[in-house]
């Protein structure tokens, strides 16, 4: 065998290893989980409608924010149905707060209330780790 033969066999051998190497050490393999897992993450859902009427508001910014109000977590629009979908929330973080801004079209702006309300501030809300439900907005 050639030397040229030889140097190609040992990067085939080398480079069908690399797989292999990734995943030693990484994070899901120490908790046990199947290869090729992605990290987990909660999803928060939701719908946004009108105090009063129920009809779904649409194009209202929804965002979840850390327990100590400080740090966005994720964000989202809500769509022609009202409906929100927050993903990418790291699974660690137990509880958070949901803000809405709808003053863009005249509505309300804050924090969800355990009411399903909007709370003016931080410390009138209630603290959500998935399913929010409905959040029910009004006129500012």
């Amino acid at each position: 065998m050639t030397l040229r033969a030889r140097v190609a066999v040992v990067l085939i051998a080398a480079l069908s290893l690399l797989p292999a190497l990734t995943t030693i050490g990484s994070p899901s393999q120490a908790a046990g989980e199947p290869s090729g897992t992605a990290a987990r993450s909660v999803t928060v859902t939701g719908k946004v409608v009108m105090w009063g009427t129920r009809r779904p508001v649409r194009n209202i910014y929804v965002a979840a924010y850390d327990a100590g109000e400080r740090h966005r977590l994720a964000y989202d629009y809500t769509a022609s149905d009202g409906r929100f979908s927050i993903t990418g929330i790291a699974n660690g973080k137990e509880e958070f707060g949901i803000y809405v801004r709808g003053s863009r079209y005249g509505l309300q702006n804050g924090w969800v209330g355990c009411n399903k309300g909007v709370k003016a501030t931080f410390a009138q809300a209630c603290t959500f780790s998935a399913a929010v439900g409905l959040v029910i907005i009004k006129k500012a």
